[in-house]
């Protein structure tokens, strides 16, 4: 008996693979690898906040209210209604849900304000992100790569305007707006790969290393009502005039932002030319969208199918 569980211990013991097979020594890997990624995208909701047209903001939703014929246009659509807009000394006499979006925007009696409710919670939509991926390996298991993926981001916000009263006797009124962004972002990554076998076809694998980004916002509008407008100043502080001759601009915005990401997935060998390889990385990077350009993390879920086409010989 003791013979037999001493037998068992032993076969327990012993490696599920050879130091020769961990490293995948039945093929040659050496060299270069290419492939294409293709994943989700997830961005941090911080950068998203560029676009919600604050007063501080370089697109501010004030531009457009601030101009005598665009705000005009706008007062028909809202049936000849004024926006109440800061500085009032005099505040609308709200009664019912009216301490209610008071307090959710933290005002207080006495306080001025901008009587235009900002979206507080703009995020990104989650985006499909394809890319590319090249890859020197300089043994079986190790190697160093650059990786690039492209991702178009949406965001999307309702603010509320607050408009005179019909009659001079009833409370003012809330009029909902629309407001929403558009960007392109390129994520570079340069980075060290490195691959440890689990099973016969299998390996788990860790990347980490420099990331850096491009930014360019393509849009940031509102809609009111059945009007739209961008809220990016392309006539450079021009007042807008309706049928004259203003020069306008292409505006750009956005930037390089940098950062470090970690990566993980598992890798599938099929033979010694082709692998899949799914995994998550994580991302904490800067995006250039000055003010909102702090340090967060973003996501991307994705597979990644390798090509190694010029092993050494």
């Amino acid at each position: 008996m003791l013979l037999i569980t001493g037998t068992v211990q032993s076969q327990q013991r012993e490696p599920r693979f050879t130091p020769e097979e961990k490293n995948w020594s039945e093929y040659n890997l050496t060299g270069w690898q290419f492939g294409i990624n293709l994943g989700m995208y997830f961005a941090n909701k911080n950068s998203a906040m560029f676009y919600n047209g604050m007063p501080e903001n370089e697109n501010n939703i004030a531009y457009v209210l601030d101009n005598y014929y665009w705000y005009n246009d706008i007062y028909q659509e809202l049936n000849s209604r004024n926006i109440l807009k800061f500085p009032n000394t005099t505040h609308p006499q709200w009664t019912g849900a009216g301490n209610e979006w008071a307090a959710s925007y933290n005002q207080k009696p006495g306080d001025t304000a901008w009587w235009i409710y900002y979206p507080l919670n703009l995020k990104y939509n989650s985006t499909i992100s394809p890319g590319f991926y090249a890859k020197y390996n300089f043994n079986n298991t190790t190697g160093i790569f650059i990786q690039s993926n492209y991702a178009k981001l949406k965001t999307t916000g309702i603010f509320q305007l607050v408009i005179d009263s019909i009659t001079g006797f009833s409370e003012p009124a809330l009029r909902q707006g629309y407001i929403r962004g558009e960007e392109e972002r390129i994520n570079i990554d340069l980075g060290i790969s490195k691959y440890y076998r689990t099973g016969q076809i299998t390996s788990v694998f860790i990347e980490t290393g420099f990331h850096f980004n491009s930014t360019e916002v393509l849009s940031n509008e509102i809609m009111i009502d059945n009007l739209e407008y961008s809220i990016v100043d392309i006539y450079l502080n021009q007042n807008y005039v309706p049928n004259t001759n203003l020069t306008s601009y292409n505006i750009y915005q956005g930037g390089i932002g940098y950062g470090l990401f970690l990566n993980g997935g598992v890798k599938f060998m099929f033979n010694e030319t082709v692998s899949i390889d799914p995994g998550v990385q994580l991302y904490w990077k800067s995006i250039n969208l000055d003010p909102y350009n702090d340090f967060a993390t973003s996501y991307y879920f994705y597979v990644r199918m390798i090509f190694s086409l010029f092993g050494d010989m």
